[in-house]
């Protein structure tokens, strides 16, 4: 029978596989930039480049739903509801376009040239900033579309796991749990989550447990020849690693590599401190999930000239903020089946019956979600 830890390595895999491959083939495509007419070559090969990592979006998106569907096989559950893949297609792990997140490799260069860099040095520094973007970018929304599958089975705790050859920042938070913030990442973080089902069985429960799981010389390696020899004299691995040293709590987001990921406002709490969270932009126009939705649910739609580019007056938010908004599994889900991100399980598409039945549904929701954001003081219209 494959284990629980089988499972969340296999898909580990595959996201890593995917994430590596698309990484590989941007750099290459960068290659094709013309360092001395960057803005005009990159409207040439920025959409592919672009285009590039969408597709491996959609594909761990997918990846989620068929990980956390063996995983409810695997404990006799039943079906719940699914995520809905394009939702997770074209932002990074803020909510930001990736199309103007990965422009960056192109503002990179520029500052590197008119920072004295040689135009070979600047060009090099553009592509370390597509690749490092690539792989955080991937990585961190295909943890979103975990995050959220796993709320759409029920699973209302996850736990952290490491990958092959994790550094020590992250190997110390090996089977650390949560269950409403993402977990600490740096930029081409390889971690991924898993359901919190799995107590003796198969996933390593501590930082200590994993190390024991590795090799001496891969513990020499992550920890460093003294620190893994303090731990293996006794030492606790947590107190060996500063934990805190470079992590952050999101992707990077600046072009040039430097900045941190910034929550917005969205409310006001009943004593007048702000709630914070993430918001996105993109899936809201009538060509995305949100939008679609929105549209028909009667909900105004701004003209904008082409009208498949018209934007909602709904703020969308991600999934990790609606998921730190309440510990209520239900409500979580109310909110993800909202937001676009989780749908209805319809068994039955033999007539029409259930576009009514789906309407009647996203109108619930969207009255229920309504109630509750006003009762925390948040403002999604405008």
């Amino acid at each position: 029978m494959t284990t629980q830890l089988e499972l969340a390595q296999t898909h580990q895999s595959r996201i890593i596989t995917r994430t590596e491959q698309a990484t590989q083939d941007a750099v290459d495509l960068w290659g094709r930039v013309d360092v001395n007419n960057l803005d005009t070559s990159w409207a040439a090969w920025g959409p592919q480049i672009v285009a590039k990592a969408t597709t491996v979006q959609y594909a761990n998106a997918v990846d989620s739903q068929r990980y956390l569907n063996q995983v409810a096989r695997a404990a006799g559950a039943g079906s719940a509801d699914p995520i809905i893949p394009s939702s997770f297609v074209g932002i990074d792990g803020s909510g930001r376009g990736i199309d103007t997140l990965l422009f960056g490799a192109v503002t990179t260069t520029k500052q590197g040239i008119g920072a004295g860099m040689g135009l070979t040095d600047a060009f090099h520094a553009g592509a370390s900033y597509l690749a490092a973007m690539m792989k955080t970018a991937l990585r961190d929304v295909g943890r979103s579309s975990d995050l959220t599958a796993m709320m759409g089975k029920s699973y209302t705790h996850y736990v952290r796991v490491v990958s092959a050859g994790a550094c020590s920042r992250c190997a110390i938070l090996a089977g650390i749990g949560s269950a409403a913030r993402p977990f600490s990442r740096h930029v081409g973080c390889q971690c991924t989550a898993a359901p919190d089902t799995t107590r003796g069985n198969g996933i390593y429960q501590s930082p200590g447990e994993y190390f024991d799981s590795l090799s001496k010389a891969e513990q020499d390696r992550v920890f460093t020849k003294a620190g893994a020899e303090a731990i293996r004299s006794g030492a606790d691995p947590i107190k060996v690693v500063d934990s805190r040293r470079g992590m952050s709590r999101g992707a990077l987001v600046k072009g040039n590599g430097s900045g941190r990921l910034t929550p917005v406002r969205i409310g006001t709490h009943p004593d007048g401190t702000p709630v914070w969270g993430y918001t996105t932009g993109e899936g809201g126009t009538r060509r995305g999930s949100f939008g679609r939705r929105n549209e028909n649910m009667g909900i105004g739609v701004e003209k904008a000239g082409d009208r498949r580019y018209s934007t909602v007056k709904r703020t969308r938010l991600m999934p990790e903020t609606i998921i730190g908004l309440t510990d209520d599994p239900e409500m979580r889900r109310v909110l993800l089946r909202d937001a676009g991100y989780l749908d209805y399980p319809i068994r039955d598409y033999s007539n029409n019956d259930w576009i009514t039945e789906h309407q009647r549904l996203m109108l619930a929701d969207r009255a229920e979600a309504d109630r509750f954001y006003r009762a925390h003081g948040i403002q999604l219209t405008h």
